[in-house]
């Protein structure tokens, strides 16, 4: 059982995270399109000289930097919220058992649930998305930075 409330509650905060939860624009999309303005793309022929050196500057010189990935995010997470990624799907209780109260929380109508609330309790480095159905009953759903 505890398993399906596990898989329940991820597929929720997927949906949650996919729909548009107030705070949409409701204006009606423009009928036409304006029309884009031509531009020129300049042509390349040779790289640009560093012209006190006499070098050539080389494609590393202005290459984008690295990007994490979602695997370095995971080596990142603090011993804390490492722990508290385990609590995914427990009570909120035991998260404010183990942290204590957060600095901040919002709640908000789930758009993915009916009747319940998403909320976000912000701690100092990191924060947990929970699902709230009632004053006494609300879970644990995610972490993030």
């Amino acid at each position: 059982m505890k398993k399906y409330t596990i898989i329940i509650l991820a597929l929720v905060l997927a949906l949650a995270t996919l729909c548009a939860c107030g705070g949409g624009n409701n204006a009606p999309a423009p009928t036409e399109a304006p029309e884009a303005e031509a531009t020129e793309i300049p042509t390349v022929t040779a790289p640009p000289e560093d012209k006190e050196a006499g070098n050539i500057v080389s494609a590393d010189d202005n290459a984008a930097p690295d990007r994490k990935t979602a695997g370095d995010g995971l080596a990142d997470m603090g011993e804390q919220q490492k722990h508290v990624e385990d609590l995914v799907g427990e009570p909120v209780q035991s998260l404010y058992d183990y942290m204590g109260q957060p600095k901040s929380a919002e709640y908000v109508t789930s758009c993915a649930v009916l009747g319940a609330e998403d909320g976000t309790l912000v701690y100092d480095d990191f924060y947990v998305t929970t699902l709230r159905f009632s004053e006494s009953e609300e879970y644990i759903v995610a972490t993030g930075n």
